[in-house]
């Protein structure tokens, strides 16, 4: 391994040449310390990304793939071309701010049961963003799709921790994968990315194995950065819907029992009936909301046809 990269950091594009461009510029404006490389995974974009990055950044190294392989895929693509000593994961919506891929690093370096490390996130009006989570369990699962968290959050308290864990330095169990910075040493230890889940949920599942294999996952509020959130699926089509249902229920199968995996699928069915019903009625009411209502309809219909079935339906 080459002594002089430290910290790989691997980026998977697909898509979106405008914040790749303005990511890596941020990493390389505020990394200071630190010795890096920059690895850009390209998911088939057919938006110029790659021509605009290489005419921008010739030293960047960058991956076509021929075909969107998903954020899971990607990045464990991205690994394997690494050099550093850690991985550190950076979405394309997101702007590095002073020092944070420094800080995330010697952190690991002072911390050696700390197999990942990831920083606070703002929104782009410099509020806090919860991106630290408890890991699902059938009262976290109640709390949130069942809405019971507003009303008993000491019982159901969800996946999001309180606003006040935000501002401190804590072991966390699970830290979201749009910044994330991972010692090589742990993913030897546990494996990469699972592929099986294709751009949503790989984050939680690490975090598991990472877990299990006692290894600290830490959430640093003093490093920071931006995430502006959905680059590659700002629109929120119906795709984006039942992904997320396939990697949610992948995880429950995965690392929990065959009791409580029929429990959370019967707390989801409740949730996508409960929601298609109030945004049936959203529709009804608000004439202006209509268009939105209709798609939200549709995502939780197709979300429940495929728990029932396995199967989505087709729409036109």
């Amino acid at each position: 391994m080459d002594a002089r990269v430290a910290v790989s950091v691997v980026i998977v594009n697909w898509n979106t040449r405008e914040l790749l461009l303005d990511v890596v510029d941020s990493i390389k404006d505020t990394t200071r310390t630190v010795p890096y490389e920059v690895i850009v995974v390209d998911n088939a974009s057919h938006d110029g990304s790659v021509e605009a990055l290489k005419a921008r950044h010739p030293d960047v190294t960058v991956i076509v793939n021929p075909d969107n392989y998903g954020f899971a895929r990607a990045n464990n693509i991205g690994f394997a071309a690494a050099r550093g000593d850690a991985f550190c994961l950076v979405n394309t919506d997101v702007v590095a701010l002073d020092g944070v891929v420094d800080g995330l690093w010697e952190f690991l370096l002072a911390h050696p049961r700390a197999g990942a490390v990831g920083p606070q996130t703002l929104d782009r009006d410099g509020r806090v963003r919860t991106n630290v989570r408890r890991f699902p369990t059938l009262r976290n699962a109640i709390g949130d799709h069942l809405w019971l968290r507003r009303v008993l959050p000491a019982v159901f308290p969800g996946r999001s921790v309180p606003p006040s864990r935000l501002a401190e330095v804590h072991s966390a169990d699970v830290l979201s994968g749009c910044f994330l910075m991972v010692r090589r040493q742990a993913v030897e230890e546990v494996g990469a990315l699972d592929e099986g889940f294709f751009f949503y949920g790989e984050d939680t599942d690490w975090a598991r194995r990472l877990h299990d294999a006692g290894w600290e996952c830490v959430y640093l509020p003093q490093a920071r950065a931006i995430h502006f959130g959905g680059g590659s699926t700002a629109a929120r089509p119906l795709t984006y819907y039942l992904a997320k249902e396939k990697a949610d229920l992948r995880y429950w199968q995965k690392h929990h029992g065959r009791g409580a995996v029929a429990g959370y699928v019967g707390i989801r069915l409740v949730h996508n009936l409960a929601s298609v019903v109030g945004w049936g009625v959203v529709g009804v009411v608000r004439p202006a909301n209509r268009e939105r209502a209709w798609h939200k309809v549709r995502g939780n219909v197709t979300n429940t046809v495929w728990l029932v079935s396995r199967r989505g339906p087709t729409w036109p």
